[in-house]
């Protein structure tokens, strides 16, 4: 009877423990059927401290004997959030790579275009260049909003879009605002320093942290000195003048603005460095610069005293 019993506690724990080991493996089974193909993650990164993603649009894409394929907007045409817009400014430089334990390098791009957010038409092919495992991308675009598509190839694993959108250059103006604080005087360190602060910043990382004023004799002159925000340290595009690159206009418009601003401001200097200051304002660290007189912007745009309704130059 004793025996009888130790066979059948016997049977039951084998019961048991194939219905778990059953249940383990159908599990597995069903976790893999519903775990996610698609193809990895595409990096975008302007240094260590920048870092996005892009958006995955339309791929074709197998794993094992699984096959999947996805259909996706234009990529001029997706929605794109934080994690895949970037600011940026023309002459800098961003890089894409996949995740490291992916595996899937080198890159193979079958083709990279760059189209005005909202548009399907192409205005250029991107200018690019492939480093080891990592695509970088040089931005020749003037100011604009801009999608950025790629096409990857992964061989027998499929191929893939990718877009990331890039604000280069975009500066953005709270007219009513500005035209609050209107001055008559260069002098009144007040009102120019809090103009300088609601002046959208000329190029991507930059910071506007000190201010100089020229009160003794004429013309009255204004100096803003600029530094990039950290993560951006050693990356900030400076003017040009010769031709005008995007942050000398910028820089253009933003002088033309406190020329509207401040009666008798004359001269209008912007200053900048590659890294950031250290608390004091030392003046020959600035390596880059550009310098416009009331008297040259005049001449270009016409009486500066309502040029701030001008709405191609001042949008919102």
């Amino acid at each position: 009877m004793t025996e009888i019993k130790r066979k059948s506690g016997r049977n039951i724990f084998m019961g048991i423990l194939t219905l778990l080991l059953f249940s383990f493996v159908l599990f597995a089974i069903l976790d893999r059927s519903q775990e996610e193909i698609r193809p990895p993650v595409l990096h975008v990164l302007m240094n260590d401290e920048v870092r996005k993603e892009a958006l995955l649009g339309t791929y074709e894409w197998t794993s094992g004997d699984r096959s999947i394929v996805a259909d996706a907007d234009h990529p001029a045409l997706l929605t794109y959030g934080e994690l895949s817009t970037l600011e940026a400014s023309k002459g800098q430089k961003v890089y894409m790579s996949l995740s490291d334990e992916e595996g899937y390098l080198p890159l193979d791009v079958m083709s990279f275009e760059v189209f005005e957010e909202g548009s399907t038409e192409k205005v250029k092919d991107a200018t690019y260049s492939i480093n080891g495992d990592t695509l970088v991308l040089h931005l020749e675009e003037d100011s604009g909003e801009y999608v950025y598509a790629l096409v990857m190839d992964f061989g027998q694993q499929g191929k893939a879009d990718y877009a990331v959108r890039i604000h280069v250059d975009l500066q953005h103006f709270s007219v009513e605002e500005l035209k609050e604080l209107e001055t008559p005087y260069v002098g009144n360190h007040g009102k120019v320093g809090e103009i300088l602060s609601k002046l959208p910043a000329p190029g991507s990382g930059y910071v506007q942290r000190y201010l100089a004023l020229k009160t003794a004799a004429e013309p009255y002159g204004i100096v803003a000195y600029y530094e990039p925000v950290e993560e951006m340290a050693g990356t900030i595009v400076f003017p040009s003048e010769n031709p005008p690159n995007n942050v000398y206009e910028n820089m253009e418009k933003n002088a033309a603005a406190l020329f509207c601003l401040v009666d008798n401001a004359g001269a209008v200097t912007f200053k900048v460095r590659q890294t950031p200051s250290t608390g004091e304002l030392t003046d020959e660290d600035y390596e880059g610069s550009a310098t416009f007189s009331r008297k040259q912007l005049t001449e270009k745009y016409g009486d500066l005293e309502d040029i701030l309704d001008h709405e191609d130059l001042f949008s919102e």
